[in-house]
């Protein structure tokens, strides 16, 4: 640095004499703009390239998301697997649905405590059903899931048929005393 600062005080005057040449503030100033152009466009693409990053992170944290964490897996019947399962879910269902109606249907004759433990029976039932059906959605063809379902169907159907005789023969014998009584009172 010594020889620098020594070249220019030897030579002061040629630096101070000399005038740049004609033109140089105007292509100092054409270069400063686009120097700054330049500046403008790499922050503008920096900053473009930093959001579009972050756009594709937020999607992909969204798929992810839904398709990993969020989700519920879909649950499948035995008729979703083959016809003849349709056909042996569809028969179970409707046996079901015509035991409930006629459980329905007695419904005014049947204490308060036998309803409890007929919906707390029903309701355990059903989460097991919502059990078998995530699993056979994880596992469609395993058939320890499918014949785990059948019996679901039948012991559900078996439970709900115990209730119906038993509701049956609290009516019958509400409408034998009934009887027993009115005859006494004769």
């Amino acid at each position: 640095m010594n020889s620098l600062d020594d070249f220019i005080k030897e030579n002061k005057e040629m630096f101070m004499n000399s005038e740049p040449p004609e033109g140089h503030f105007e292509r100092f100033s054409a270069r400063l703009k686009q120097q700054q152009r330049r500046n403008k466009i790499r922050f503008i693409t920096r900053v473009s390239s930093i959001a579009a990053i972050g756009l594709l992170l937020i999607a992909s944290s969204i798929f992810v998301y839904d398709h990993y964490f969020d989700r519920e897996p879909a649950l499948i019947n035995l008729g979703d697997i083959n016809p003849d399962m349709q056909k042996v879910e569809f028969y179970y269902t409707s046996q079901i649905d015509q035991v409930s109606a006629g459980l329905d249907s007695l419904s005014g004759v049947s204490q308060a405590s036998l309803k409890k433990i007929m919906s707390s029976e029903l309701a355990e039932l059903d989460s097991i059903h919502r059990d078998l059906q995530q699993k056979l959605s994880f596992n469609p063809g395993d058939e320890r899931v499918v014949n785990a379902m059948i019996v679901y169907y039948q012991t559900k159907l078996e439970m709900m048929q115990s209730f119906l005789n038993t509701l049956n023969q609290i009516k019958q014998t509400n409408n034998t005393n009934t009887q027993n009584h009115e005859n006494t009172l004769l």
